[in-house]
């Protein structure tokens, strides 16, 4: 949907006092556009378009990639710094880009809705990059030309990759939440074939409530037969309920939620609270499968109180799982192999952490957000020693992922369905400060790393490029 609006504001007063007009001053005070100037108006009004136009495309591909609104605004204002628009100022939504650009002594607005959702770091990556390298008079066509090429690219992993990771990465989440071995098998299979039916729905367009409510349905009801199934055979002598959701953890909407809380902390609140507000309905739809499935079944889902091991071996394997588990999720969010890498030893060793102060009596919400502060200024130097090729988005998401209460989340769901109050509002109470403290664990570390999060800064400034030095050994502000 796009809707324009143009104007020519050159009064009389204007032109006949401006030096450098693109009409000169030797023409009429005004502009008659049934007059000889007509053809001449509408190549400026034309350009204007043009310019416009590829503005707004950069920053619908960054929506669609799952970026935050200050990295949509900001690359869009520096974009049309280059292509020679004197002055941007944009809204963003989750779902929509509202922009207005000024030049030629003409204004144009634009209105797109963006219904393409999803995380895409890769691109994400590419498209920073191209930011980074503009520089003041690029011609349309070229930045175009750009655009294609990095639309262009394939992602890095296939289809097949990418729902081996779902079942990896839930059966290292399942090991996390005190599962044994054949609780974190069957976890696998269940997730596996939930991202299939995921990405096949989602490549047809599919309304994404019903998508996430349709493969938890399928994940925990192959969760559940399987296990249903060992208990009768006798290979399992304990069932692990914990498992049904851990089988949907694949589910969780972790990169726009993270994001969701970056916005808010950037007091872009249009942008924070829509893109929460989608956070809190999928994870609904997921939560409600995950109740249907364990009512008919009348399985319990409240954690187990211990690991199956204990000793130097639980650390050891709680460090794998965690690694696993943050590699698997970032593969879902198509970030490269050598920052999926990175963003998973990073994980791995701080959720060992983590878990061990948890353990030793520190509070859950005091201990998560220690460990997203500690993970923030990690990333913060692994991307300045990448030369900022690695973003501090695709480093941080996959390691505080992990991090987030999926299993109280969705318990606190199923309990609230049965009535169960008190064991809801603990759930949801332990829920809300641990996604708080991820927020504000991130938001510091930002603020202590990066001087675009220390200041107030309007992202519309007319002479951007100029004034960050991009190009220049002391650069002030950086696209992390």
């Amino acid at each position: 949907m796009q809707q324009e609006f143009s104007h020519n504001n050159i009064g009389a007063d204007r032109h006949a006092s401006s030096s450098d007009d693109v009409l000169g001053e030797s023409k009429a005070d005004t502009l008659n556009p049934h007059g000889s100037e007509h053809d001449e108006l509408r190549a400026l009004r034309d350009r204007l378009a043009a310019q416009s136009g590829v503005v707004t495309r950069l920053g619908r591909t960054l929506l669609a990639a799952g970026a935050s609104a200050y990295l949509v605004k900001f690359s869009m204002a520096r974009l049309a710094n280059a292509v020679g628009i004197e002055a941007q100022h944009s809204q963003v939504t989750f779902s929509e880009i509202v922009t207005s650009v000024y030049a030629h002594g003409t204004f144009r607005t634009e209105s797109h809705e963006q219904r393409a959702f999803g995380a895409n770091a890769a691109r994400l990556d590419d498209l920073r990059g191209f930011v980074r390298s503009l520089k003041p008079g690029m011609l349309v066509e070229d930045a175009e030309k750009a655009l294609d090429e990095i639309c262009a690219r394939k992602p890095p992993y296939s289809g097949v990759v990418n729902c081996l990771a779902a079942g990896i990465a839930c059966a290292g989440f399942c090991f996390l939440n005190r599962g044994g071995v054949v609780e974190c098998s069957v976890v696998a299979i269940a997730a596996l074939c939930g991202q299939f039916l995921r990405r096949m729905m989602l490549k047809r367009k599919a309304n994404h409530f019903g998508v996430w409510m349709l493969c938890g349905l399928m994940a925990s009801f192959i969760y559940m037969g399987i296990s249903q199934a060992l208990l009768l055979s006798g290979l399992l002598e304990v069932a692990h309920p914990q498992g049904i959701i851990s089988a949907v953890l694949f589910l969780v909407p972790g990169f726009p939620l993270v994001t969701a809380i970056l916005d808010l902390v950037r007091m872009d609140f249009l942008a924070g609270m829509s893109r929460m507000t989608y956070v809190m309905m999928l994870v609904i739809s997921a939560g409600i499968s995950v109740w249907m499935i364990a009512t008919i079944f009348n399985w319990h889902i409240d954690p187990p109180s211990s690991f199956p091991v204990d000793g130097p071996a639980l650390y050891l394997l709680q460090f794998v799982c965690s690694l696993i588990a943050s590699f698997g999720f970032a593969v879902l969010f198509s970030i490269r192999p050598q920052v999926a890498i990175c963003a998973a030893l990073v994980a791995g060793g701080v959720n060992v952490g983590r878990l061990f102060f948890v353990s030793e009596g520190m509070l859950p919400q005091a201990a998560v957000g220690l460990a997203a502060l500690t993970i923030g200024i990690v990333a913060h130097f692994i991307s300045l020693a990448s030369g900022f090729r690695f973003s501090r988005t695709s480093l941080t998401v996959p390691a505080v992922v992990i991090m987030i209460p999926g299993v109280p989340l969705y318990a606190a769901i199923t309990h609230l369905s049965n009535g169960e109050i008190t064991q809801a509002t603990e759930a949801l109470t332990q829920v809300f400060f641990v996604i708080l403290s991820i927020g504000v664990g991130l938001a510091i570390s930002r603020m202590l790393t990066d001087p675009g999060w220390r200041i107030d800064r309007d992202t519309a400034q007319p002479r951007l490029l100029e004034q960050t030095g991009w190009n220049s050994g002391k650069q002030r502000f950086q696209m992390r």
